[in-house]
């Protein structure tokens, strides 16, 4: 019978864990409902939708970062969707599919996000 219950141990003990790999964040990824990929604090000046200009050599890109930390990207037609965190001036983007994306980010000029020096305005 202390076998039978030290294995039910065992099995249960992984109830609501993740796969494993962490997902976007680490080791544990982030729940629903928590703030940044890791759990991390998401500054409330980055919350928004924010555009760049369009041009004539590229579509309208489109990043809306929420306050669970859960980011889109659009581009065109195209939509990324996945997980972000700040640290610091550093902004890390996990989207579903591909690699992190980091880049350096600050605010400045009429309320503008700044994306590695590339400007990103509120969007609405």
């Amino acid at each position: 019978m202390t076998a039978l219950a030290a294995a039910g141990v065992l099995l249960l003990g992984g109830c609501g864990q993740t796969d494993g790999t962490g997902g976007p964040g680490g080791p544990g990824g982030a729940a629903a409902g928590e703030a940044g990929a890791a759990g991390r604090p998401v500054p409330p000046e980055l919350v928004g939708s924010w555009s760049t200009d369009r041009s004539v050599n590229f579509d309208t890109t489109v990043f809306s970062f929420y306050e669970d930390g859960v980011f889109t990207q659009e581009v065109g037609t195209a939509r990324v969707t996945g997980r972000y965190e700040v640290r610091d001036s550093t902004l890390v983007t996990f989207p579903e599919e591909g690699k992190p994306k980091a880049y350096t980010w600050r605010t400045g000029e009429g309320g503008c996000l700044y994306l590695d020096g590339v400007r990103h305005c509120p969007y609405s």
